[in-house]
């Protein structure tokens, strides 16, 4: 057995006599009341030994702050949407913030540069995809996952920096130090939709139908085409799958029917071949279905800021997707333990 303890900071477990003089108090707000939910609803130990693989048994080096702080910090980032320095910032002045995080007020909190720090050693050990199906395994222990069927979409994001212009290719190549050259982003693609010209990234998310739970994630730049990540995306116990036209294929929906699953993509048109009026109210009542899938974008976009990328490549890009999806699924387990109950 490894012993992590040499490079991974512990926690304190004793609180001062400041700190249970304000967590005391009876009334508190609603972040607070939010903050305090999620922080019961986890299974941090779960989480943390899936992370103490990311740490080599060391006696030399400065140990790191605990691993479950550091998680703590990047679903705060996400959820409040706030860069390195504002989150450290906001662990000194806010109460709600350090009482997640179980930290005194006689401690450091972590400074920014530790919180980058982790976020890379977690991109390079490849663990996203164990981290949150950890949590979907916990989810469904909790029996809120119903397998009735997959609702499929993505969205496009806007790359956090302009392409450059042919024109500047030549001159950025010359002119630009390697540090700024690798402030520019070198994974993100254009796209068209509609009329519109995109330049970013896209997230594909599969969406448990009637608990809007994601249990599939894929994060790809914009201009890969919807139905490339279809069969990624499909869970395979469903008894269904819904989605718009961008999924549509003759082929797919032979192999769904042969699979005994519901097909519920979409109807697409074809030259000399349009859309039947009976194909058209089917279509229509598929969407009805399908549209759920578009609220867990929407309250990304709307409530967590995330209408453009922070990160300037495709891996820390993909590592915000996966916290947010993995935020969603922590609050709609949350709704749904709490009606269960």
């Amino acid at each position: 057995m490894e012993d992590y303890s040499t490079m991974i900071g512990r926690q304190k477990t004793q609180l001062s006599l400041l700190d249970s003089a304000f967590y005391a108090r009876k009334k508190h707000s609603r972040t607070d009341k939010l903050l305090t939910k999620i922080n019961k609803f986890i299974n941090w130990d779960r989480l943390e030994t899936i992370c103490k693989g990311m740490y080599k048994d060391s006696k030399r080096g400065r140990p790191t702050i605990p691993i479950v702080i550091a998680l703590k910090c990047l679903i705060l980032q996400f959820l409040y949407n706030l860069s390195d320095p504002e989150l450290e910032d906001a662990l000194i002045d806010r109460v709600s913030f350090k009482r997640f995080l179980e930290i005194s007020f006689d401690e450091d909190v972590p400074d920014f540069t530790t919180i980058w720090r982790f976020r890379e050693r977690l991109i390079k050990a490849n663990l996203l995809d164990e981290i949150f199906n950890s949590f979907l395994k916990a989810l469904d222990e909790k029996n809120v996952i119903i397998r009735k069927g997959t609702l499929i979409d993505a969205t496009l994001v806007q790359a956090a920096r302009k392409p450059k212009k042919k024109h500047d290719k030549q001159e950025n190549k010359t002119n630009k130090t390697a540090r700024q050259r690798a402030q520019q982003d070198h994974d993100a693609t254009g796209t068209k939709k509609g009329k519109k010209q995109y330049y970013g990234y896209k997230g594909h998310i599969g969406v448990d139908q009637g608990s809007n739970i994601i249990r599939k994630t894929k994060f790809t730049t914009a201009s890969v085409h919807d139905s490339k990540e279809r069969d990624n995306l499909i869970c395979g116990d469903e008894r269904s799958v819904f989605a718009d036209k961008a999924y549509f294929n003759d082929n797919v929906k032979r192999t769904l029917r042969k699979k005994g699953i519901y097909n519920g993509i979409l109807d697409k048109g074809k030259r000399n071949h349009p859309l039947t009026d009976k194909q058209k109210k089917k279509n229509k009542q598929k969407s009805r279905i399908r549209n759920a899938v578009e609220r867990p974008f929407a309250h990304f976009k709307k409530h967590m800021g995330y209408r453009c990328v922070r990160y300037v490549n495709l891996r820390r890009n993909e590592l915000h997707f996966t916290f947010l999806c993995l935020i969603h699924n922590i609050r709609r387990g949350i709704a749904l333990t709490a009606s269960a109950a």
